[in-house]
């Protein structure tokens, strides 16, 4: 059977179960001490009788008188506590009435003589009636413990009543008033009632229940104008994520990006696609190696960067653009980060691929000849003076050629300057033909000079010169000049090899120059070593 769950209906329980078992308990020991109490009482009487029959017991056992010793027995039969009485006397007188055999309990009575004191003439001998005792005991035990059980159901009931008008009932009403309440209507959050005056338990549990509900009625107030007014600003600051021509996104730790806007999207979307091909930012970029190790600068605590910028190159389709990255820890995350907590980094982006074409434009056109597209003097120097300190540091060696056309200007007086223009040209184009690598430096050190450079950790010269020979063949291979005119120009090359012939560069110039005009004295159009006086 299932027990109600209302709280008076359980506390009247708990209380009748206690009060049950402690009245069992109590009238269980009561009936036990009571048995044997009225049992002692009763055996106490039996004797307190044969003792008031002494006098005269004795009186019959003296005078041997049998019919006033049968009257003595029969009168003590007639109480019920007694069944069997045995009178002895002297001489010889016996006397037995009633039941008095197989019975351990007896009371005996010394008969003693009237006018001899201290002298034994008799004994009377009660046998009680033991199942009479028992009974009549264990009756009065039971209606003890009956009064006891009744005494006590009476005073459970009366409790239960006093609990439940005093405790479980208030208690009831309070939960009905207080289920009615539902946080989210404010309006049914009335304050529970109180009696004036009262300060039990109860009382003071339902003042701070209302002090609760009131505090409770500012938070959801507040907190409903909080989130109207954080609703706003939402809508307000996703219009401006949404509509930004600026592209934005969020990474997390990992780089992933977690989020980001349309201007974002478009940057990276080729067309014909629906979604960016990778959410991993430096997967979207252009061997980009260094923006891990960027991130990881802004994220370090210890660095106390906030924010960093970038142009980094990015290839949609087949095309090649650029963006102008700021980097930065998000403002929200610096105060609340925890030890295990991703720090989110915000990526402004903006295209500036117009911009870098521009700069590199101007760039190459700074380093580079405008008529051959080979590096210009300045530039060469700095880039032959880069190339020799790291191949001192690397242990390397920097093998530099001089280039000179032979009789290059008859070329300008016979066809024109247009015509040496074309001729320098392609000889450039001949030049880069071979030694095109990224590791090559291919300069128009001037008028008709050319220098090349290669960096090598191992030097061939045979393989070396054999590479030259064969640029100074394709040199001097026919230039069509126009539909009707041709050109044949050689050229005359001296080879130095750093830093065994100069450890600076003017030093090394110097010697691949004379090593040059060596090889024009003597009839020009070959290749030759440097080589120390």
């Amino acid at each position: 059977m299932k027990i109600s769950q209302k709280l008076y209906v359980r506390v009247a329980l708990s209380i009748a179960v206690v009060a049950l078992l402690v009245s069992f308990a109590t009238s269980f020991f009561s009936y036990v001490s009571g048995l044997e109490e009225k049992r002692a009482t009763n055996y106490s009487l039996v004797e307190q009788l044969a003792q008031t029959m002494q006098t005269t017991a004795a009186i019959s056992a003296y005078l041997a008188d049998v019919e006033l010793g049968t009257e003595i027995m029969n009168g003590l039969l007639g109480n019920d506590l007694v069944k069997g009485v045995s009178l002895s006397g002297k001489p010889d007188m016996m006397i037995i009435q009633g039941e008095v055999r197989g019975e351990p309990e007896k009371i005996s009575i010394k008969l003693m003589h009237p006018f001899i004191p201290g002298n034994q003439i008799g004994l009377l001998t009660l046998y009680p009636d033991d199942v009479y005792i028992q009974h009549q005991a264990q009756s009065a035990s039971k209606k003890e413990v009956f009064l006891m059980m009744l005494h006590s159901f009476i005073i459970i009931f009366f409790v239960s009543i006093v609990v439940h008008q005093r405790l479980s009932r208030p208690l009831q009403k309070l939960t009905d008033e207080f289920a009615k309440i539902d946080p989210r209507m404010p309006q049914t959050m009335q304050m529970l009632g109180v009696k004036k005056g009262k300060k039990d338990e109860i009382s003071r549990m339902i003042m701070g229940i209302n002090s609760l509900m009131r505090e409770l009625q500012l938070t959801i107030n507040n907190e409903r104008e909080l989130r109207t007014k954080t609703q706003e600003l939402e809508t307000r600051f996703r219009l401006i994520f949404e509509q930004a021509s600026a592209g934005i996104c969020l990474i997390n730790e990992e780089n992933i990006i977690t989020t980001y806007n349309p201007a974002f999207e478009a940057h990276f979307i080729e067309q014909g696609q629906t979604e960016i091909p990778s959410l991993n930012f430096p997967v979207l970029l252009n061997d980009v190696d260094k923006l891990p190790e960027l991130l990881q600068v802004i994220r370090n605590k210890e660095d106390d960067v906030e924010q960093l910028t970038l142009d980094v190159e990015y290839t949609v389709g087949q095309k090649t653009k650029w963006i102008h990255c700021l980097f930065a820890k998000l403002t929200e995350q610096r105060d609340s980060v925890g030890k295990n907590q991703d720090i989110l980094i915000e990526v402004i982006v903006h295209d500036v691929t117009e911009r870098a074409e521009k700069e590199f434009q101007t760039r190459f056109e700074a380093d580079h000849d405008a008529l051959t597209q080979l590096f210009n003097r300045r530039a060469g120097e700095r880039e032959l003076k880069k190339a020799l300190s790291d191949g001192i540091e690397k242990d390397n060696q920097l093998v530099l050629m001089m280039v000179d056309l032979d009789k290059f200007k008859p070329v300008n007086d016979n066809f024109g300057h247009d015509a040496g223009d074309k001729v320098l040209i392609e000889v450039g184009r001949r030049i880069k033909s071979r030694f095109g690598s990224t590791a090559d430096i291919c300069i128009r050190w001037g008028g008709d000079e050319f220098v090349i450079a290669r960096q090598v950790d191992s030097f061939d010269r045979e393989n070396f010169l054999s590479q030259a020979q064969d640029m100074l063949d394709g040199i001097e291979q026919p230039i069509q000049l126009n539909e009707e005119e041709v050109c044949h120009i050689s050229a005359s090359i001296g080879i130095v090899i750093g830093p065994q012939d100069g450890k600076v560069l003017e030093e090394l110039m110097i010697h691949a120059d004379q090593t040059m005009y060596q090889v024009k004295e003597h009839g020009r159009g070959h290749v030759a070593f440097f080589k120390k006086a």
